[in-house]
C-alpha cells in the first residue's frame, strides 16, 4: 500500500508542480501510471475520481476542446458512470470532442445500447455533417451499425 501512496503522491506532485505549456500532460501521465501500476480492484476504485477531476479541471479550457487525449479521458470516465448520457450532454454543450469521430461513435453506441436506434443513426449522420475526423472511421462504424440493425 505504501507503494500506491507513493504513486498517488508522485502523480499529484507532478500535476501541481508542472510548469510547461500543456497542463493536461501530467494528468495523462498520471492516468497511464495508475493503469500501469495499480491492481485492478484499486484501479477501479481510484481511477474514476481521477478521471472526473481531470475532466472538470479542463472542462472550460478551449485549448482542449478537440484534443484527442482529453476526449479519451471523458470516454474512459463513461465506463465508470451509471448514466453516460449526462457526460455526453456536458461534452456536447461544451463542444468537447465534437470534431472527432470518436465522440459521435461513443454517443451512437450509447443510444444503440439503450435500443434508441433512430437516435444512434442520427449521431452517425451528425458526425458526418459536422465533418468529424477521421471521417472514414465514422463511416465504417455507421456501416457496422447498419449491419447490426439488419440482424434485429
Amino acid at each position: 500500500m505504501a507503494d500506491n501512496n507513493d504513486l498517488f503522491a508522485s502523480v499529484i506532485s507532478d500535476i501541481k508542480t508542472y510548469t510547461g505549456k500543456d497542463p493536461l500532460l501530467p494528468w495523462i501521465r498520471g492516468i497511464r501510471k495508475m493503469k500501469d501500476s495499480l491492481p485492478p480492484q484499486l484501479l477501479n476504485q481510484k481511477l474514476p475520481r481521477f478521471l472526473q477531476k481531470c475532466t472538470q479541471t479542463f472542462e472550460s479550457d478551449r485549448r482542449y476542446r478537440n484534443d484527442l487525449r482529453y476526449l479519451r479521458v471523458w470516454l474512459q470516465l463513461m465506463d465508470f458512470v451509471d448514466d453516460p448520457k449526462s457526460l455526453l450532454g456536458i461534452m456536447e454543450s461544451n463542444r468537447i470532442g465534437t470534431k472527432h469521430s470518436l465522440f459521435y461513435q461513443a454517443y451512437a453506441l450509447y443510444y444503440e445500447k439503450n435500443k434508441k436506434f433512430d437516435e444512434a443513426e442520427k449521431m452517425y449522420h451528425l458526425g458526418v455533417q459536422n465533418l468529424a475526423e477521421p471521417i472514414d472511421e465514422i463511416q465504417k462504424s455507421y456501416e457496422k451499425f447498419l449491419r447490426r440493425m439488419e440482424k434485429i
